[in-house]
């Protein structure tokens, strides 16, 4: 089957196209014959080295984790998925392989998509929107009435995060660069302030979801309650004079969380943003666009 791998860390110039053995599902696992991939930062911040000091690569690495396609193949004592199925899945984030024509991953990381939901739209969904539900409901536990800000609200997660909020009865201020106000605003957002360019004037946030980070974000931090809490999926935010320790999200593949993520889209509450469509041989010039910024949604590549 065809494959993006990469042999050492680099820039996108190391991912090549190769023909790799089909993998085989074992007890527990199924195959997916890949539809669409979700691309997302960490595909390229792993690929540069940005983690090599937490854990031993094992090259070669086929990257990516978000996949949907058609089951093709089932190990034993697979219970409730059949070949021919049509699913998406978040996979390991210790072994992910996303990036094929073929991926295997454990039965306990699939949830079946229906038939108007497809390969593209459901690829959008598995890490940013389970980050973004771990965020709201886990990390700040947000409750009705509260007002929260979200950093980054016209990107996948930020979006995602915007309409969960909103579902959970939150008030919601959105924080985003020059240009993408109206977006955040179509998203659902209350308010929505210029990332870097305005500051808060209204009363403190009860919790904040940052997607971006840095000085920008730390800022408007300071507006944070005492005894909220700060959720962060982007950079680093310094902690000085917060009321509150920044803590990162450490998401982890949730097939109940998928589920819900399928179940949404499926009923047209909320759709998902793509923000372009490029082809597996493209991988390369999909980790640039990403790791560019600024798209407001997601990159997929398609089969």
């Amino acid at each position: 089957m065809r494959a993006i791998q990469y042999t050492e860390y680099g820039g996108p110039e190391v991912l090549r196209l190769v023909e790799v053995p089909k993998p085989q599902p074992a007890t527990g696992e199924v195959r997916i014959r890949t539809g669409a991939i979700g691309v997302n930062p960490a595909d390229h911040k792993i690929r540069d080295g940005m983690f090599k000091d937490f854990y031993e690569a094992r090259f070669p690495i086929t990257p990516g984790y978000d996949v949907a396609g058609v089951v093709d193949a089932v190990g034993e004592g697979v219970d409730g998925l059949a070949v021919g199925d049509r699913v998406v899945a978040l996979l390991t984030p210790q072994t992910a392989g996303a990036y094929a024509e073929f991926a295997v991953t454990p039965q306990t990381q699939v949830a079946k998509i229906p038939a108007n939901l497809d390969f593209a739209t459901a690829a959008a969904l598995p890490t940013p929107g389970v980050t973004a539900l771990q965020m709201v409901d886990e990390q700040v536990q947000a409750r009705a009435g509260q007002t929260v800000l979200v950093t980054g609200a016209a990107g996948a997660l930020g979006r995602f995060a915007v309409h969960i909020l909103k579902a959970r009865g939150a008030r919601v201020v959105a924080a985003v660069r020059g240009g993408q106000t109206e977006t955040a605003r179509a998203t659902g957002a209350d308010e929505v302030i210029v990332l870097g360019e305005q500051d808060w004037s209204g009363p403190p946030f009860d919790h904040v979801i940052d997607a971006v980070g840095g000085e920008a974000v730390a800022k408007l931090c300071r507006h944070l309650a005492p005894g909220g809490r700060i959720s962060l999926a982007g950079a680093p935010i310094d902690p000085t004079g917060l009321a509150a320790e920044p803590a990162f999200v450490i998401m982890r593949p949730d097939k109940a969380q998928l589920a819900e993520l399928v179940a949404i889209v499926a009923r047209g509450e909320f759709d998902p943003p793509i923000a372009r469509r490029l082809r597996l041989e493209d991988a390369a010039e999909a980790q640039r666009l990403m790791k560019a910024g600024g798209l407001g949604g997601k990159i997929v590549l398609e089969l």
